[in-house]
């Protein structure tokens, strides 16, 4: 309970330290740009935590999250090239390439029905780069300019809402709300996969069947982030082991404190990006200097 409580207020303050700290004055208008921030890194944050801890409990791999299996940079790719098409973002685009580039990183890893994890990662990681190549291809040859590249590359909570994508966006936000209590619904699952595979298919759990929804599902929650925000990296990672260490090693409990935890992080991190230079950074450099160091330490352990 106490845990419980120290998260709670945790996320409370990250929340208000979104709304209240900047370098302009708080005004009206002022205000309503940083609560749009603070719903959209909540939505973002969760979202990404949620879906790294999934994604760890399907793959039986602790360095798995959306970033090092390509699917958000297959996103951004797929992002890119809706704004090649459509002149915006749009969220079917980022959809197919988060769930193309997946399903790839998946098909190379997987040998004889399994999967080799150093082989999950390392593809992962290569398609990240090539993802990342051709989005500056794509945006260079529509003429965007370097920073709408960089925020698509590196995730951007300072979107704009108004009139012309207030409607899209908050249709993204529910239905992503939906699919998370969908997964949620597998926490058993998902536990009895992290005990290992034979022991899931003896208990009567169709591992091929549950694995395509998983990831079908990911996919388009990864895929409805990015076409708002960009690529934000390392949530996904960091946030869900931080979880387990809280909360214990069941879905049912470590699912929900990734998604508030995941929120909180990324909060923290939008705050620091706005007030650490002149110049805002994209939110994804903060999340990275802390996740890389992060995801060392993981892979040495």
């Amino acid at each position: 309970m106490n845990k419980l409580l120290l998260v709670s207020v945790l996320f409370i303050a990250a929340a208000l330290m979104g709304i209240l700290i900047g370098p302009t004055a708080l005004n009206g208008e002022i205000f309503q740009l940083r609560l749009s921030r603070v719903i959209l890194g909540v939505f973002a944050g969760g979202i990404l935590a949620f879906c790294g801890g999934i994604l760890q409990g399907l793959f039986g791999n602790p360095l798995v999250e959306p970033y090092t299996l390509g699917s958000a940079s297959g996103a951004a790719l797929g992002g890119s090239i809706g704004i090649l098409l459509f002149g915006t973002i749009n969220p079917v685009f980022a959809f197919l390439g988060s769930l193309g580039v997946g399903l790839f990183v998946y098909t190379i890893a997987r040998i004889e029905g399994g999967l080799l994890r150093d082989r999950l990662i390392l593809a992962g990681v290569v398609m990240s780069f090539l993802c990342s190549s051709l989005v500056m291809v794509i945006m260079v040859i529509g003429g965007r300019e370097l920073y709408e590249i960089l925020y698509l590359l590196m995730g951007y909570l300072g979107v704009i809402v108004d009139s012309s994508n207030r409607l899209l966006i908050a249709t993204l936000i529910i239905v992503s709300f939906v699919l998370v209590v969908f997964l949620y619904r597998y926490s058993r699952e998902l536990d009895i996969i992290s005990q290992g595979l034979e022991t899931a298919s003896g208990l009567g759990i169709n591992i091929q069947k549950f694995s395509i929804i998983i990831f079908f599902t990911t996919s388009l929650l990864i895929g409805f982030t990015v076409s708002i925000v960009g690529a934000i990296g390392f949530v996904g990672l960091i946030v869900p082991h931080i979880s387990k260490l809280l909360f214990g090693p069941k879905h049912l409990n470590n699912l929900p404190a990734s998604f508030i935890l995941g929120a909180t992080f990324l909060l923290i991190a939008d705050t620091v990006s706005r007030t650490i230079t002149v110049y805002e950074l994209p939110v994804g450099v903060v999340t990275s200097l802390v996740g890389v160091p992060f995801f060392i330490y993981l892979y040495k352990k």
